[in-house]
């Protein structure tokens, strides 16, 4: 006999003895149930009420994060550029950003502010933001834009003299690190980044990777160059150096970035996409940037099938097409 028969049996033989019948013990039984389930319904519809009001504070995060997205893509005359964005959750870590600067040179971005979720999210709208207001030349809490002649941390060497302008904006990336070191170190948020800077006239992408994964560009023969990290990942410690370097984009050369989420990505076995895999389809042929992330996220979200999105899938791609 188990306990909770054993335990019943007492129970009811306590209070025949003090003249409670059978009826008056299932009448009390059935009231507490009663009331035991208005109390479970309350609580429920209070969860219920409670979590409605936090996938709405969520889903207004989520907008305002699309929101920091760019709108429109510019359009130049001689490049082609597609972008994809999938949050694993409401509200992401990854960005991208493509957008005009001083001397109509054009800044791309893509990065991936480390864990997930609000916290990173917030993080994303702070390095996205600063990234953009250093590399407009403009100054925030005493860390501004120092003069052309001050070159740092770069190798002049493997620069073209001409790209002192280009050179100027990617200093937002030091800037960035030491304002968020200096105002946010407690928090330890760090973000991998890469910034380039490129010039539509001549075609020479000027960069930093800041402990990004690698950037590719891909011709009609398959992978042609990597960029690789060029420093640390942004906000891990202060006066971080970061070296500039420079590739020349030739016509029909694709400029393919990413982030980890693309390589991790999960099968419902736990089989992770793999960097392999990814470099078998850039070495195939491709007609455009958007034919090419396409191809990525047909093959991706295959793989994934129905397994759960582990995390925040972004890619961003460049083309240099005929004048």
């Amino acid at each position: 006999m188990g306990h909770f028969a054993i335990f019943a049996q007492i129970f009811v033989g306590s209070y025949f003895g003090k003249g409670i019948d059978i009826h008056q013990l299932l009448v009390a039984q059935a009231h507490i149930h009663k009331l035991a389930t208005r109390l479970i319904n309350q609580q429920t519809n209070q969860l219920t009420k409670a979590k409605k009001a936090l996938d709405d504070e969520l889903e207004k995060g989520r907008q305002i994060q699309i929101d920091f997205l760019p709108t429109e893509i510019p359009k130049l005359p001689n490049f082609q550029i597609a972008t994809c964005f999938y949050p694993a959750r409401q509200v992401a870590g990854d960005f991208y950003d493509v957008f005009m600067l001083p001397g109509d040179y054009l800044g791309l971005v893509i990065a991936d502010v480390c864990d997930k979720g609000v916290g990173a999210a917030l993080f994303m709208a702070l390095f996205r933001s600063l990234i953009r207001v250093f590399s407009g030349q403009t100054s925030l809490y005493g860390l501004s834009i120092v003069s052309n002649d001050e070159l740092f941390c770069c190798e002049i060497e493997t620069l073209s003299t001409t790209c002192l302008d280009q050179i100027n904006a990617l200093k937002a990336v030091e800037l960035t690190n030491n304002y968020i070191t200096q105002n946010h170190a407690q928090m330890g948020m760090f973000a991998t980044l890469f910034f380039g800077v490129l010039h539509p006239l001549t075609n020479s992408l000027t960069y930093i990777n800041a402990g990004h994964e690698p950037l590719f560009i891909i011709n009609s023969q398959g992978v042609k160059e990597s960029l690789k990290s060029t420093g640390p990942a942004v906000g891990m410690m202060t006066d971080a150096k970061f070296k500039i370097h420079q590739v020349q984009l030739e016509q029909g050369d694709i400029l393919i970035g990413y982030t980890d989420g693309v390589t991790e990505a999960r099968a419902p076995k736990g089989e992770f996409f793999t960097l392999k895999r990814l470099l078998s389809l850039l070495e195939q042929p491709v007609s455009s940037p958007s034919d090419l992330l396409e191809r990525i996220k047909t093959n991706l979200f295959n793989h994934i099938d129905q397994a759960p999105q582990f995390d925040d899938i972004t890619m961003l791609a460049v083309q240099q097409i005929a004048h």
